[in-house]
């Protein structure tokens, strides 16, 4: 015991050990693991580049898309354009939104429970930027409906995809088409909304109600005593 103390307490060992804590130091690490602050800061950094990923995403489909123009006529060109041109807008609406939603992430109060709330936010954005979309792209899907016609189909780049499920539009149907597609945008985008909301409010209901079984358990606990 004596030989191990002497060799324990040895300089050189003694140096050899500090260098290996001194890297090897997981303190740090350990709380800012348990950090709810620093956990939130890094979700919020990770969706932030999401967003602008999704950003460049739908510009890409926004450049591609354009080259569908050349299947129509003048009056169908027209209606493209302005399709475009919504779209370009109705993309860095929800994009800035979504970018700004998840950069809040950090401002959400500290609590025991860290991602629940995280995922409540999630939901009722994504919610929120499709309604905002299909209420921006409605009238411009009319729009587009009514002066390209029959000759919109699923291959006529982001509006066709939009308009896939209209397939009952013709040449002797287009009015009421159009108007149809400007309320089916509206309902549809509403009712994911709600849907987006519904789920948030369950989630976080199902969590409140795990909080206060957690209180009772605890003032039972010292009741028994």
């Amino acid at each position: 015991m004596e030989l191990w103390e002497k060799f324990k307490n040895h300089e050189i060992v003694q140096k050899v050990v500090n260098f290996f804590n001194k890297f090897t130091n997981v303190k740090p690490v350990l709380e800012f693991l348990q950090s709810p602050k620093s956990i939130q800061k890094s979700i919020s950094i990770l969706l932030r580049v999401f967003a602008v990923i999704f950003g460049i995403g739908l510009f890409i489909v926004w450049i591609a898309s354009w080259r569908y123009i050349n299947n129509f006529r003048f009056f169908g060109g027209l209606g493209y354009l302005v399709w475009q041109l919504a779209f370009l807008y109705a993309g860095i609406m929800i994009t800035k939104i979504l970018y700004q939603r998840f950069a809040g992430i950090v401002d959400l109060p500290e609590s025991e429970y860290i991602i629940t709330p995280i995922i409540a936010m999630m939901i009722v954005t994504f919610g929120e930027i499709f309604f905002i979309f299909m209420a921006i792209m409605s009238v411009p899907a009319m729009l587009a409906v009514w002066l390209a016609g029959a000759s919109l189909t699923v291959g006529s780049g982001s509006i066709g995809a939009f308009l896939s499920m209209m397939s009952f539009v013709n040449p002797g149907n287009l009015f009421l088409a159009g108007i149809f597609v400007l309320i089916l945008s509206w309902v549809v985008g509403f009712l994911t909304l709600v849907f987006a909301r519904l789920l948030t409010e369950t989630t976080l209901a199902l969590v409140s109600i795990a909080k206060d079984a957690s209180i009772l358990r605890t003032q039972f606990a010292e009741k028994k005593k």
